[in-house]
């Protein structure tokens, strides 16, 4: 019995580490008619990690389903997005718990650009998306 407890308390505590995008207050959509082109770079220490998600009332997490996940760097990640509205979330890594983005800011003015996101830890880390047509 003993046993079964510790180790359904063992399972909880490596739940509690895993990112919940879903979760975030801020969701900021992208959509296009066509594919879209992504760049996403951090700056700082932390470690981040960029979501993408859909939204289906019947499925997922509170009706959001991950479509794509990509861990950040310094260095920056590209990549591509089908035809489609998303939701992009980043989280970032503190004591070991992943945390949503102090603030979200959306540059984007128009023209070529669908977004051009800022994720701020509120600490001086931040990390930056843009997102355009492909």
């Amino acid at each position: 019995m003993i046993f079964a407890a510790l180790l359904l308390l063992g399972v909880a505590k490596a739940g509690a580490a895993e990112p919940r995008p879903w979760l975030c207050r801020d969701k900021p959509a992208l959509s296009a008619s066509k594919p879209m082109r992504f760049e996403a770079q951090c700056h700082g220490a932390r470690r981040w990690q960029l979501f993408f998600m859909a939204f289906d009332p019947s499925g997922g997490h509170d009706g959001f389903t991950i479509a794509r996940s990509h861990s950040l760097g310094s260095e920056a990640t590209t990549g591509t997005l089908e035809s489609g509205r998303y939701f992009a979330v980043a989280l970032y890594l503190e004591g070991g718990r992943w945390v949503c983005p102090a603030a979200v800011e959306d540059t984007a003015r128009g023209g070529a650009v669908i977004a051009n996101l800022a994720y701020s830890d509120g600490g001086g880390g931040s990390c930056s998306l843009k997102v355009s047509p492909k």
